[in-house]
């Protein structure tokens, strides 16, 4: 078997890549400018309202207070309408996003059993070499003469061929007697 690792699943895949919170918001403000407008209303309404209660205005705070209201009436409107605006094209997105991500795998799949092919094709050669050997080493075995002793692995293997040999043939004194065999 070759040295190589095996291909992870995770090799290149992006889906563990994070956008940042500063990417995230420039690009939920590109979708939907509206709804930062309509908290920044809010906010600068509210803040107006609280400066207006510390002098003592109170004209002023219940129209602050007033206004606020329809500033958080306008951004969750601006909510609703955007969402229903740009529901189509997150849909487009995701499905696009799906069919990148079924490529993706697939273009993984396909790689993967190309390896493990590849893989399988240099296992089968390795055992082809390796009975090839064994076999040489056991014709060298047979054809040596009997009072040759062969040096190595090859002496190694040729003990173990005739080892083996020597065992498969049946002796004189393997038979059970007869009076013993009941």
């Amino acid at each position: 078997m070759s040295d190589r690792t095996l291909p992870s699943s995770f090799d290149g895949n992006e889906d563990f890549y994070n956008e940042s919170g500063w990417q995230k918001a420039t690009r939920r403000l590109r979708e939907e400018p509206l709804v930062p407008i309509g908290c920044a209303l809010t906010v600068a309404a509210f803040t107006s309202a609280y400066r207006a209660s510390r002098k003592g205005d109170h004209h002023k705070v219940q129209r602050m207070f007033r206004a606020r209201v329809a500033a958080q009436a306008f951004t969750v409107i601006a909510m609703v309408g955007g969402g229903m605006y740009y529901q189509a094209d997150r849909n487009k997105q995701k499905e696009l996003w799906k069919l990148q991500q079924q490529e993706e795998a697939e273009e993984k799949r396909q790689k993967w059993i190309k390896e493990l092919e590849v893989r399988d094709e240099e296992d089968k050669a390795l055992r082809e070499r390796l009975d090839k050997r064994r076999k040489k080493v056991a014709d060298r075995a047979a054809a040596a003469p009997v009072g040759t002793t062969l040096t190595g692995t090859e002496g190694v293997a040729a003990q173990a061929a005739a080892a083996l040999k020597a065992s498969k043939e049946p002796t004189t004194g393997d038979e059970i007697p007869k009076d013993k065999a009941s």
